[in-house]
């Protein structure tokens, strides 16, 4: 649990980390196919409840995020992967790379060799 100084001290960071897991929650409640109605009655939780994690306003507790990820089909690791790696990223650039993974998972694996590729390239550009 983050104490009320760590929240005073990265008030960014706790933002950022409610807009990831909350855009990652978004990502994989879409992905199984639920609406927040849904999701919402599976876990035991308000539609509204479920509406302020996905728009980063909530950050909800282990045990919920816990139903979530077993009502959606992902590991409850997913919702942190990319966490805490270094770069605090804005909310627009955690949707593009949600949105980024989200079409890389519909491709079949020939065509993701392609876009770790192209990935590749662009970086290499930056450096």
């Amino acid at each position: 649990m983050v104490d009320a100084q760590t929240r005073l001290d990265n008030p960014g960071r706790i933002m950022n980390l409610k807009m990831h897991i909350g855009l990652r929650v978004k990502a994989a409640r879409q992905q199984a196919g639920l609406t927040q109605e849904a999701l919402a009655e599976t876990v035991g939780k308000a539609t509204e409840t479920i509406s302020n994690i996905e728009r980063g306003f909530a950050l909800t507790g282990l045990d919920t995020l816990q139903r979530i990820s077993e009502a959606v089909g992902s590991p409850m690791t997913y919702f942190f992967e990319g966490v805490g790696e270094g770069r605090e990223a804005s909310q627009r650039r955690l949707e593009k790379e949600l949105q980024l993974l989200t079409e890389a998972q519909a491709l079949e694996e020939k065509d993701l060799d392609v876009v770790i590729s192209l990935s590749k390239l662009l970086n290499e550009r930056g450096r």
